[in-house]
């Protein structure tokens, strides 16, 4: 397997970090199945080329059930961000993100020496010792999976399966943003995966405050045109954001969607696109424009908007600012607005959302 022609990465990528002793792969923060798959398959590659162990680092939580389940079944071992000791790590990977990006936070003037992702190549800075971003595939497990598949190197049961989950879920079943190099490498994948655990990891079993959340998305949803926008509130997972927009987007008409809810002091926002060249992450950034960050591609986005101390009226009027630059940028029309179900629309003046 080869995506794009780039049949050589992995000698690239060995050449340039061979000798680094101890080694840090970090994720974005609230980690999905695509980074933890990804993370997988270079802490198997670094410890077979290398010899050298690698902790994978992450910030926020692992919210979402699948991804919990994902992280246990397959008995993997992830640090949170602040037991990570970057002093005494030579070779520092970011995967499924780059330098720059709003939910990936590093010590200042620490620089990766290793950047692997699939979203749309930024700029890196000096001291990147090997970069492989921006590949025309659907998720970053894809081009990890290629560094295997293009040397004939085993698969371990427990990577194939992560990584074959990761290209599931970030491509949606291979129908969105895939390309022939991600439904090569999920076919291979398949043959070497554990298909039981990776059944165990999709059925995952939920609480049932996950389903009060599903209420208040439905309940707050409003349809602009062809365009949803529902406020979660306060969330206790992030993670429920990006679900809630994969859900809403499943309504008929609808050709995007946009979820927030505040975790802490920062609003999370998700967008969903059924549209094609949807351009989703240029969406997401003009939504947040100078508020916070945001990045994405293709069909699905997401960002953040730091609150701090703000009180219950500037946290309303800064969610309104969002809904308001998101629809603007995807042009719906305001005047075409309906609750979700078809009833009254949300009572703006209801304080629930907004909890002190």
């Amino acid at each position: 397997m080869s995506t794009n022609g780039h049949d050589k990465d992995l000698l690239r990528l060995l050449d340039a970090v061979r000798g680094r002793t101890k080694s840090l792969i970090q994720v974005h923060n609230n980690p999905d199945p695509d980074a933890i798959g990804a993370a997988m398959g270079m802490r198997d590659l670094y410890l077979r080329y290398l010899g050298i162990g690698s902790r994978i680092v992450f910030g926020g939580i692992v919210g979402r059930a699948e991804n919990r389940a994902m992280l246990r079944l397959l008995g993997v071992e992830i640090l949170p961000l602040h037991k990570a000791d970057y002093d005494d790590c030579d070779l520092l990977t970011l995967v499924d993100t780059q330098p720059g990006f709003g939910h990936t936070p590093l010590p200042k003037g620490r620089i990766p020496e290793v950047v692997v992702d699939h979203h749309p190549a930024q700029d890196a800075p000096e001291g990147v010792l090997f970069r492989d971003t921006g590949k025309d595939v659907g998720s970053t497990s894809t081009i990890v999976t290629g560094y295997f598949l293009d040397y004939g190197v085993p698969i371990p049961r427990d990577t194939a399966t992560a990584l074959m989950y990761g290209i599931k879920s970030d491509t949606h079943d291979l129908s969105e943003g895939s390309t022939p190099a991600d439904l090569e490498a999920y076919q291979r994948l398949m043959s070497v995966a554990d298909m039981v655990t990776l059944s165990r990891i999709r059925n995952a079993r939920v609480p049932r405050s996950y389903y009060a959340v599903f209420g208040r998305a439905i309940e707050n949803a409003v349809v602009y045109d062809y365009a949803c926008v529902s406020n979660l509130g306060r969330i206790d997972n992030a993670d429920m954001v990006a679900e809630m927009a994969d859900f809403l987007l499943r309504c008929e008409g609808l050709r995007w969607t946009m979820v927030s809810g505040i975790v802490n002091k920062t609003l999370h926002f998700s967008l969903r696109s059924a549209g094609k060249n949807a351009h989703a992450g240029s969406v997401a950034r003009k939504a947040v424009g100078v508020m916070g960050r945001a990045g994405g591609h293709g069909h699905m986005a997401g960002g953040q908007v730091p609150l701090g101390d703000a009180d219950k009226k500037t946290r309303e009027g800064i969610v309104q600012a969002v809904t308001d630059l998101f629809l603007d940028a995807v042009k719906a029309k305001r005047s075409l607005a309906n609750s979700l179900t078809g009833g009254a629309l949300p009572d703006e003046t209801d304080t629930a959302v907004f909890e002190e």
